[in-house]
């Protein structure tokens, strides 16, 4: 398989502003040798309980499911001290457990993170990044903030959305593509792949 493919998840838009608009600009169309293929955490997910591997909801095992298919993980979210949104946070709970068969162990995750305002290099982890360390998966990191999202990802016709500031939308990219390069390697996929900016 030449093409990495990486599941964007984020929180539907009336709970996160920026975090689809982020992953759409970063999806079309693209770097070449990576397929990013947004997907807004399902709202209906029942809330998380204790179950084994054999009584998961439905939801939460096709859930489970379209992870394991994917290569690797992009997560949005707001650059925040607190909790993800819902249903992020939920879908984030049904795919770390029950542990046994969590697509999360061993899969390259990538936090990109969206504020309003002006923001510096990360300092302390975020909550989904704590989240993630207890899981298994292998974190691509540190997070990459895309500060005052409000001015830089910019609506474009045909629901594309167009990253305004030059050095954010590299930094992304360079993201994408440190993500891509552990996707390979845990996947054992063939590296060397044309990687093309759409800048």
């Amino acid at each position: 398989m030449n093409v990495v493919h990486m599941l964007g998840l984020c929180a539907p838009a009336e709970a996160d502003p920026f975090g689809e608009a982020l992953l759409r600009a970063l999806a079309v169309p693209g770097p070449s040798g990576v397929r990013l293929e947004v997907w807004p955490a399902p709202p209906d997910l029942p809330p998380h309980t204790d179950v084994t591997p054999h009584e998961l909801p439905p939801e939460a095992r096709a859930l489970r499911r379209k992870v394991a298919d994917a290569n690797a993980l992009v997560l949005a979210v707001p650059e925040s001290a607190s909790l993800p949104p819902e249903p992020l946070l939920t879908a984030l709970d049904w795919l770390a457990r029950p542990r046994g068969g969590s697509p999360l162990i061993g899969k390259p995750i990538s936090v990109l993170t969206t504020t309003s305002a002006d923001a510096g290099d990360p300092s302390s982890p975020t909550e989904t990044e704590r989240i993630l360390l207890g899981t298994g998966c292998e974190i691509v990191g540190p997070r990459t903030i895309t500060p005052c999202a409000g001015e830089v990802l910019q609506d474009r016709p045909g629901g594309r959305v167009f990253i305004a500031d030059p050095a954010a939308a590299m930094r992304l990219l360079l993201h994408v593509r440190r993500t891509s390069k552990a996707a390979r390697a845990a996947s054992h996929l063939l590296s060397g792949q044309d990687f093309r900016p759409w800048l």
